[in-house]
């Protein structure tokens, strides 16, 4: 009022003009707006007044101030017709708007804004569902502009697209439920690649979280859609529009949860590598997918809806972890390297600061209530990070005598860290203090019973405030005390007719109440009351468990992959699923609608529809808008009621294309025919002996896999020409187990069908086809290696393993031996320490698609680093030792070659190596979990042979003028090869996160003839047809 007021009397010229000004002061606000309305309803031109009001209605709305280059794009005004918009906006909008020196366009004041939102009896008045509709169509008008992508690519963008992509769903919401303009821009909006594009938009911008907005407002949206038309008895027409809108809310955050790793780091792969993988039910793919299937097409896979697997935390290659805490905007996982992953609960997005290193061996971790604080117990020091920065707040020294921690808590609002110990004492740190020291609360001085023996603790629990803490041992029942004093409060027995202790493996208090809900190793739940001794029990099979934050929902996990969320108060079953590989670690989302788990080599995210119901229902009366809320709608999948999934381990394909084959963990061997959708099962083991190796004859007629058992099974297979089933015949099942030590690692036929080579950890055999007997047998007692026929002469093979090379007939006679040799420079896998040769193992050989070189790829034995190495040969190397006397070479030196060594900087590029395409292209798994080519030299050739190293200089001097195009004189690319070959990278399409794990990096494998990728996913065999791959 007083600045209003000042600004009047400013304009005054006489001391009379101030007088009659003071005079005429309204009294209040309103009287002021009423005199600032009346200029904007009286003025007589009509498209002045239309301009104003369409100015005042996009700045009272607007969800933040614009800019005056963004209003005059809201404003939908052709800006040539409009001389001086600025000056526009302060002449038509009777002073209700203001512009600062940074172009910036706001109300007055918040009064002004109420007051034109006011009663519609006013002298002006502003529609605010009318604004919300004007400011969405100015939306949808940037978003969906003629060349938006290439305005895009170019960084030429409209001034409004950072406000439009950003804020369109808000104003959404608020649109007249009747105003057709908004359902057809909506609708011309998510059934075009204009959607795609605002996707890309926001994936340049870093912004994929407002995708989880978004979803969250198009579901509201959808369902006052729905709402509305069941009440105007609405044409049916509209239900696919409907419909478009709803599978559209599933598809952002399953994209952000499946594909935002992908497209962070490449925003254009959204137009033709993201909908492929899609499943077929969903908008994405039904718009966009089936138009790439050309190019790119997904088959296999059973499912056509979205599952319940919202996304996937894949650690990366060689990194397994085994526990996963969830609070505020953060998941933490703990990695048995010492590393703890911090993971965005909103887009799943790496932290910045992630991963947080202890540097030692670490035993603990846990997250405050908010998730700003993590806490990391070490063999010699605790540490307490700030997870903003990633920086270590607090360091404390350990206990002399290196207690082990089985509990944590922040407790004091994160002024103090307890932790209770395998020793029964609770300590705890001040964390207000720069230098704080171990101090004792609490030492558990367990009452002695009868008939049990007290040894170390192995499990602890804390209640939410510290108070209570219930302890675990093994062969003694668990033990409850209030830490204050501490005092004793009792034994929990089990319910059975005579006293039975239990051992007790996992042990959580309920968040509101004096009651401990349990699990016994046998997979048994209990919920203890320690006060008045009684307790509830319910079998599971489980054997990890978790509590939600409100202490209503429990969830469980076992050895099998099944999870099981129950009702705390009557052990109901709310939900289960069946997934690959044990559980291991399980954490609620703070909310309850999401819960996680870890499986060793990634973590889970998931949201099925029955928690997201449950979750509605308890909050029905505190709406919010977080980032990480649930997505409140009822099109999510359906509940899963799901049997055990039988992971894959192994599998093969024909080489003359069409039919393909796998092996299961229960002894199931699935064939599959790309005319056909459904598999056909040629063998079922009644002993559930899982199948171990698998492999195709070179001509296609034969398939051989072995079992757990050692016995090998040799099936004829023919495909059918009328798309009817292969025919499968078993020709013999040959018991290798008496002529073998150690476990079956590889299957490998001869060229014509005439054997078969079987290679254990420590022999080698092969079966003759025609007699189906074991004929020939060798301990083979070098380190672990692949077999491979040998490229020119088929009659020999060729054992490769990390440091040598041997040449054996089919009759397991040797003819030669090499012995490869590097600098340690280039390779530290040839370091002299033998003891550290025997950790690297060979796990491909590939040759390229002319014969003329192969790549080696080996790895570290190491679970922490598995490093890996790359080595490249020329087959003429060794072409002309088949003709050596049989085990003549046992009498002298092998000889040395001098393989090309892949410099670091490519090495690293390669997850696992899949094979070579025509033209020296490498196909790949990439670091980051992409199918990629890699362009290999065509001049690059490793060194000759030497006889032995004394004459290695001048065999060298040989190979570094033979090979001085590409290679360096010590065996190695040169830096422009290695640049070259680095710029040559090719990355055609990146496997979904939730695809991610140890089968798939194991298993999966390129068949050129068809090709294809054949990738294992939770028991099912994806195919991934890629033109590219030609």
């Amino acid at each position: 009022w007083a600045r209003l007021a000042v600004e009047k009397l400013n304009q005054c010229h006489t001391r009379a003009d101030v007088e009659l000004a003071l005079q005429q002061l309204p009294d209040g606000m309103d009287a002021f707006y009423d005199r600032m309305a009346i200029s904007i309803s009286q003025n007589k031109s009509l498209i002045d007044r239309d301009l104003a009001t369409t100015i005042l209605q996009c700045v009272t709305c607007a969800l933040r101030v614009l800019t005056v280059a963004e209003l005059s794009e809201a404003i939908d005004k052709d800006p040539s017709e409009i001389l001086d918009f600025q000056r526009s906006i302060v002449d038509l909008c009777g002073g209700f708007v203001l512009i600062d020196s940074g172009g910036n366009v706001s109300m007055i004041h918040q009064t002004a804004r109420e007051y034109l939102l006011g009663h519609n009896d006013r002298p002006f008045h502003i529609d605010l569902h009318a604004s919300h509709r004007q400011m969405f169509l100015s939306c949808m008008g940037c978003l969906m502009a003629t060349g938006l992508r290439a305005k895009i690519n170019r960084n030429h963008q409209p001034e409004l697209l950072g406000y439009a992509a950003t804020s369109w769903f808000s104003h959404l919401i608020s649109t007249p439920l009747n105003c057709g303009q908004v359902v057809d821009a909506l609708e011309r909006f998510l059934s075009s690649s204009w959607v795609l594009t605002w996707i890309q938009l926001l994936a340049q911008n870093e912004q994929l979280r407002v995708l989880i907005r978004a979803s969250k407002h198009l579901s509201r949206y959808s369902i006052k859609r729905r709402g509305y038309g069941s009440l105007q008895n609405e044409d049916a027409n509209y239900i696919p529009r409907r419909e478009l809108v709803e599978n559209w809310a599933v598809d952002f955050v399953k994209i952000v949860g499946k594909f935002g790793t992908n497209l962070r780091r490449n925003p254009e792969a959204i137009y033709k590598l993201i909908a492929p993988f899609c499943p077929q039910h969903s908008s994405i793919y039904q718009l966009f997918g089936k138009t790439e299937a050309r190019e790119l097409d997904v088959s296999g896979l059973s499912t056509d809806n979205w599952d319940d697997l919202l996304a996937r935390l894949s650690l990366g290659f060689n990194v397994y972890a085994s526990s996963i805490v969830a609070a505020g905007a953060h998941i933490a996982i703990f990695a048995s390297s010492g590393r703890v992953f911090i993971y965005d609960s909103s887009v799943f997005e790496e932290a910045v600061v992630s991963p947080i290193e202890h540097n030692e061996r670490l035993y603990r971790m846990d997250l405050n209530s908010t998730g700003t604080l993590l806490a990391t117990y070490g063999y010699r020091t605790t540490k307490v990070w700030e997870l903003s920065t990633g920086k270590c707040k607090m360091s404390a020294a350990n206990i002399e005598s290196r207690p082990r921690p089985l509990t944590m808590l922040f407790t004091n609002n994160n002024a103090m860290l307890l932790v209770g110990t395998d020793d029964r004492r609770i300590r705890s740190l001040d964390l207000t203090r720069s230098n704080p020291s171990w101090q004792l609360i609490a030492e558990l001085e367990e009452p002695e019973l009868e008939g049990h023996f007290l040894n170390s603790s192995n499990h602890m629990a804390l209640n939410r405030d510290g108070s209570l803490i219930a302890v675990a041992y093994r062969g003694h029942p668990l033990s409850a005390w209030e830490t204050s004093g501490p005092t004793h409060l009792g034994h929990c027995w089990r319910n059975r007719e005579e006293v039975a202790r239990g051992e007790v493996i996992e042990a959580v208090w309920h968040p509101h109440s004096p009651e401990v809900l349990g699990l016994y190793i046998e997979g048994v739940v209990f919920k203890w009351r320690p006060y008045d001794g009684k307790s509830e029990e319910i079998a599971t099979g489980a054997s990890r468990l978790a509590i939600n934050r409100d202490g209503s929902l429990f969830a469980t996990g076992d050895v099998h992959g099944t999870v099981k969320v129950y009702t705390a108060s009557d052990f109901g079953l709310l939900y289960q699923l069946a997934s690959q590989d044990t559980v291991l670690g399980l954490a609620f989302s703070p909310n309850s609608s999401r819960f996680y788990d870890i499986r060793g080599s990634h973590g889970n995210v998931w949201e099925p529809n029955a928690l997201i119901r449950f979750a509605e229902e308890g909050s029905k009366s505190n709406e919010t808008d977080s980032e990480t809320e649930s997505l409140p709608q009822n099109t999510i999948v359906s509940m899963r009621w799901s049997r055990r999934v039988e992971a894959i381990t192994t599998l093969s394909y024909s080489p003359k294309g069409r039919l393909y084959c796998c092996g299961t963990e229960k002894g199931t061997v699935h064939l599959h025919d790309t005319r056909r959708e459904k598999p056909v099962d040629i063998h079922t083991s009644r002993s559930l002996l899982s199948i171990e190796q698998m492999s195709w004859s070179h001509d296609g007629e034969y398939l051989c896999f072995s079992d757990s058992s050692k016995k090998v099974f040799i099936m004829s297979i023919a495909a059918s020409a009328d798309d009817s089933d292969p025919v499968v015949e078993t020709k013999a099942e040959v018991m290798v187990k008496t002529r073998t030590n150690g476990p079956i690692l590889q299957l490998l036929f001869e060229p014509d069908s005439r054997h078969l080579l079987v290679h254990t950890s420590s022999t080698i055999c092969t079966i003759t086809l025609k007699s189906t007997s074991v004929t020939h047998t060798l301990d083979w007692h070098t380190a672990e290696c692949k077999w491979i026929t040998h490229p020119i002469a088929p009659g020999f093979i060729v054992g490769i393993g990390p440091d040598s090379l041997h040449v054996l007939d089919w009759e397991l006679a040797e003819h030669q031996s090499f012995a490869f040799e590097c600098l340690k420079d280039q390779d530290r896998s040839f370091d002299q320490d033998s003891s550290l040769l025997d950790r690297w193992a060979v796990e491909q050989v590939l040759f390229t698609h002319d014969k003329k070189h192969f790549l080696v790829q080996k790895s570290l034995l190491d679970q922490k680093s598995r490093e890996k190495s790359f080595l490249y040969f020329e087959t003429t190397a060794f072409s002309t030792s088949t003709g050596a006397t049989p085990n003549a070479n046992s009498e002298r030196a092998p000889i040395v070659l001098q393989p090309v060594v892949l410099p670091q900087d490519l090495g690293s590029e390669i997850g696992t190596s899949l094979c070579f395409l025509p033209r020296g292209r490498l196909v790949f798994l990439s670091r980051n979990f992409s199918i990629c080519t890699l362009q290999f030299p065509s001049g690059s050739r490793p060194f000759l042979p030497t006889s032995s190293l004394a004459s290695r200089s001048t065999s060298s001097a040989m190979a570094a003028t033979a090979t001085a195009s590409s290679t360096s004189p010590n065996g190695r690319f040169n830096s422009d090869t290695s640049n070259s070959a680095l710029k040559s990278i090719n990355e055609l399409f990146s496997l979904p996160r939730d695809w991610i794990s140890k089968d798939c990096l194991a298993l999966c494998s390129i068949w050129s003839i068809e090709r294809s990728l054949l990738c294992p996913r939770n028991g099912e065999l994806a195919v991934v047809r890629c033109a590219a791959l030609n």
